[in-house]
């Protein structure tokens, strides 16, 4: 039998290994990705309850102290989002949308406005230096599944087949769109793209789940095993984190060391770092939240 100073050890070594629980805001249907903007507020795009061309049920939401508030509506499956300091910028199927502090929004670039039409542009980072942003076309998706929805094995003759259209655009802020990585075979179906350096994109890679750095023309894969990877950030020490829609697995990977699960969501979406608060807030898409997942120990 345990003396009592031994119980209470025993419960507070228990209660230690209980993690705390997430805290979360419920923000709507779908949501995908999150940024901070207008007055220091979030913004959170909604891909709405369709997801279909034309639906016109997405939207982007304002959270302000906790309260959700719709910002700017009528969009069809809004995704990527961004913040230039003087509007936030989203992808939208083979649109991407600019819309300023009033909610109201004007194509930024069209499909006419791409050198190869654009299939299914997905994220979007703000460049560097404030004038431009980097969007990636995800390219054959409707390639990658079986009949049964799952994503085909990197090694089979499927796989192989996946046509290679996939490109990461880079779009200034008053619309010239180029291409900033071309289509190629090691750059599948790319979702997430960071740009943490002048000469430096990171490059979360969907089908084949390689997280990817793209420096000066070349890629150098930094990690494996990260099948459905959507969002992607590198903090000021080297440390990568990723998070996996379909896993609902969010990683950090640190430059030196093991990398190390911090958070296991229904799906995790396009996340944003933010640093000085040692938190990731993380769109729970299917359970139609903002998840905040701190970046160390709980």
């Amino acid at each position: 039998m345990k003396t009592l100073p031994a119980l209470f050890l025993a419960l507070a070594s228990l209660a230690q290994a209980e993690p705390t629980p997430l805290r979360s805001i419920p923000v709507g249907p779908n949501p995908e990705s999150v940024t901070r903007g207008f007055g220091g507020d979030l913004f959170v795009s909604l891909m709405g309850e369709n997801r279909k061309d034309g639906d016109g049920d997405g939207r982007i939401v304002r959270v302000t102290d906790g309260a959700v508030a719709v910002f700017s509506a009528g969009l069809d499956d809004p995704k990527g989002l961004a913040f230039t300091g003087e509007h936030l910028i989203t992808a939208d199927f083979t649109r991407v949308w600019r819309i300023d502090a009033q909610g109201k929004r004007t194509l930024l670039a069209g499909p006419a406005d791409f050198p190869h039409p654009p299939v299914f542009l997905n994220d979007v980072a703000l460049a560097p230096d404030g004038r431009s942003v980097f969007v990636t076309d995800m390219g054959a998706l409707t390639k990658m599944r079986n009949p049964q929805g799952q994503l085909w094995p990197v090694d089979s003759a499927e796989a192989a087949a996946i046509p290679v259209i996939a490109r990461v655009y880079r779009i200034t802020l008053d619309g010239q769109v180029s291409i900033a990585i071309d289509a190629q075979p090691a750059m599948l179906l790319p979702n997430g793209v960071a740009a943490p350096a002048a000469d430096t994109l990171l490059v979360a890679e969907f089908f084949t789940g390689r997280i990817m750095e793209h420096r000066r023309g070349e890629f150098r894969v930094l990690s494996t095993g990260h099948r459905g990877a959507d969002g992607i950030a590198r903090d000021s020490r080297g440390t990568l984190y990723v998070s996996e829609v379909f896993t609902g697995k969010v990683w950090s990977l640190p430059a030196q060391g093991e990398k190390k699960l911090l958070a296991t969501l229904e799906s995790a979406a396009d996340f944003l770092l933010d640093e000085p608060a040692g938190l990731l807030l993380v769109p729970d898409s299917k359970a139609g939240k903002l998840v905040m997942v701190p970046t160390g120990p709980r």
